[in-house]
């Protein structure tokens, strides 16, 4: 047999091996970040949550988990860090959309100096927002309100979201679509997306298995400018998704992006 053939044959097997045991493991307590299953729909993703398994953020425990571990720096939110060191204003509200406890907030600060007046506030699940609540009462953290209501979003100058798009039903723009008064400007970071057909997949976290949602990159950023944002920026993490046994849903990055609200007489601005 040709060597070309016996290394296809290898890394065929090896392949194989590695899927069978990645798919066999996924329920294993521990295992982190593993990812089984494409499905058309939310929906159908949720079905396939393993029975008797904890589902989902909403549950005073993840919350615990999120204080426990979510408070660690990310080289990945330098991006974010840089832009909003050039778009952070007085008296801004700044909706921190899927952002936990208000990790972002605690971090950034170490960083970033606050302008006078400016408003954090996060939006997230009632047992997120709750531990929130009262880790900012503890920290007495000045400026940080959390909300379980998007609609809130309206009086908001800066929209970020990092590491939350992926979890959350609807859309981002179906939601942004809904707001009498638009964002200026929206940060989006580490969202797994690629170029082929989007799907959804059950991913098995440390604390929790929940449906994740694997956009199309393209799809994605015309969706945006349907809404009349342009790209202002966009980046690339070191983080991957590979499903067992779906070689063609592979994900080799997450991705970061700055929208602005073009200068539009006729669009929603502030």
């Amino acid at each position: 047999m040709p060597k070309s053939k016996v290394d296809t044959t290898a890394r065929s097997l090896i392949s194989t091996a590695r899927d069978l045991y990645a798919s066999l493991s996924f329920k294993r307590h521990g295992a982190n970040h593993r990812f089984k299953g494409v499905y058309r729909s939310y929906s159908e993703a949720l079905a396939a949550v393993p029975a008797q398994a904890f589902q989902g953020f909403d549950h005073k425990s993840v919350a615990e988990f999120f204080i426990d571990t979510h408070f660690v720096f990310q080289p990945a939110d330098y991006p974010v860090l840089f832009w909003l060191s050039q778009i952070l204003e007085p008296r801004q509200l700044l909706f921190d959309y899927g952002g936990g406890v208000g990790q972002s907030f605690y971090l950034y600060q170490n960083y970033l100096r606050f302008p006078e007046g400016m408003r954090w506030m996060v939006f997230d699940l009632e047992a997120l927002v709750e531990a929130g609540r009262r880790l900012g009462e503890e920290k007495k953290a000045q400026g940080l309100g959390f909300t379980t209501n998007f609609h809130d979003a309206q009086d908001a100058t800066i929209l970020l979201t990092t590491g939350a798009l992926h979890y959350i039903e609807p859309d981002l723009s179906a939601s942004l679509a809904e707001l009498p008064k638009a964002p200026k400007h929206v940060l989006v970071n580490r969202v797994p997306m690629y170029e082929g057909e989007p799907y959804y997949t059950v991913q098995h976290s440390e604390h929790s298995f929940v449906p994740n949602k694997i956009m199309n990159l393209d799809a994605f950023v015309l969706s945006m400018q349907k809404l009349n944002y342009e790209k202002v920026d966009q980046w690339y993490l070191p983080r991957s998704v590979r499903i067992p046994f779906h070689p063609e849903c592979f994900v080799s990055s997450y991705r970061g992006f700055y929208f602005r609200l073009k200068d539009d007489p006729s669009a929603r601005s502030r």
